[in-house]
């Protein structure tokens, strides 16, 4: 018991000193992070406020606004809180070589960027999860037969086991939670948490991604439209598989957290952690909302011609984007 308590009073010297640092010069990859992180960002703004301009201004006597609408606006809500808290890190050395901290203080450094760290990661990841709900139920939109809902149910179903099972292994490995980024402030039963975590969280979400990407090429393949319409949609939902790259480029990277095993360049290594993970974020909130933006582009899709050579008319015409999908969202299952 004894050791306990003097253990935690050795914690809690060491985050009052982690506290008490002079923020780190923003300089090179540090910048970078900042700078890819409020363009990606403001871009995912701007698309997602045209979504609910479409959604609330452009679809007349129609109601257009659907679950799928609801998800992606919750989906983008989180981003700028957690843009705080990657500011945060960066000021206070993510994304810095060693050399740029001061002697002996590195350790600090690393207990204050991984804390900023873990608070962006959960804002993050319930970021991804909601625009990953929003496209799924997007996908279905499309008029999808039983075959392809129950791959994109199940989807989800993957999807929110993952998150959960992460969630309890994040707050459970270490008691109490600081304890993740300061270990001496507590104890942790597993040892490797946020590693593991991270780890499989990427491999879910982009798993996830790659088949809310791909399942549509199928679905679309009997649909009756321009092929113009189906090259586009396929390549804005496509656009989910690039943010899983990024997801998995990601993994190269997480090594760093072990900063027993990998003491040297933690910082610098994080930052490129970090910087994945904006692409991932914002790449997927911006694909999401992207389609009910061909509304701004009727003439582009009406003037172009199906695989039969005929003109597409306003008999598919469209409150969602793209003249494929119904007025009111289709969350039933299809036939075979």
């Amino acid at each position: 018991m004894e050791s306990l308590r003097s253990r935690s009073e050795e914690g809690e010297r060491i985050s009052e000193i982690a506290h008490s640092l002079p923020p780190i010069p923003v300089e090179g990859f540090t910048r970078a992070i900042q700078a890819v992180s409020y363009l990606l960002y403001a871009l995912a703004t701007i698309i997602v406020g045209l979504r609910v301009y479409v959604r609330v201004q452009r679809s007349g006597s129609q109601r257009a606004w659907g679950w799928d609408d609801i998800f992606a606006v919750v989906g983008w809500f989180p981003l700028w809180p957690s843009i705080v808290f990657l500011t945060f890190a960066t000021q206070w050395g993510l994304g810095a070589h060693d050399s740029q901290v001061p002697d002996g203080m590195l350790p600090y450094y690393q207990i204050r960027v991984k804390e900023y760290m873990f608070y962006f990661e959960m804002i993050y990841f319930a970021s991804s999860v909601m625009t990953k709900l929003a496209m799924a139920i997007m996908i279905l939109r499309l008029r999808a037969t039983k075959r392809y809902a129950y791959i994109i149910w199940g989807n989800m179903a993957v999807l929110g086991a993952n998150a959960l099972v992460c969630l309890v292994i994040m707050f459970v490995s270490c008691s109490p939670v600081p304890a993740l980024w300061n270990e001496k402030l507590g104890y942790c039963r597993i040892k490797q948490g946020w590693i593991i975590i991270s780890y499989a969280g990427s491999v879910v979400l982009a798993m996830v991604d790659w088949t809310c990407a791909i399942t549509p090429f199928f679905m679309l393949r009997k649909l009756q439209m321009p092929k113009r319409r189906k090259i586009t949609i396929q390549i804005i939902l496509s656009l989910g598989m690039f943010g899983s790259a990024a997801g998995l480029v990601r993994l190269g990277y997480y090594h760093a957290y072990d900063t027993e095993k990998y003491p040297n360049e933690s910082l610098y290594n994080w930052g490129y952690t970090i910087l994945w993970t904006v692409f991932e974020g914002g790449l997927g909130v911006i694909a999401c909302s992207l389609p009910p933006l061909g509304v701004f582009f009727k003439k582009f899709f009406y003037n172009s011609r199906g695989s039969s050579g005929t003109k597409s008319g306003p008999a598919t015409s469209n409150v969602s984007g793209f003249p494929i999908f119904p007025a009111e969202p289709q969350f039933g299952l299809g036939t075979q």
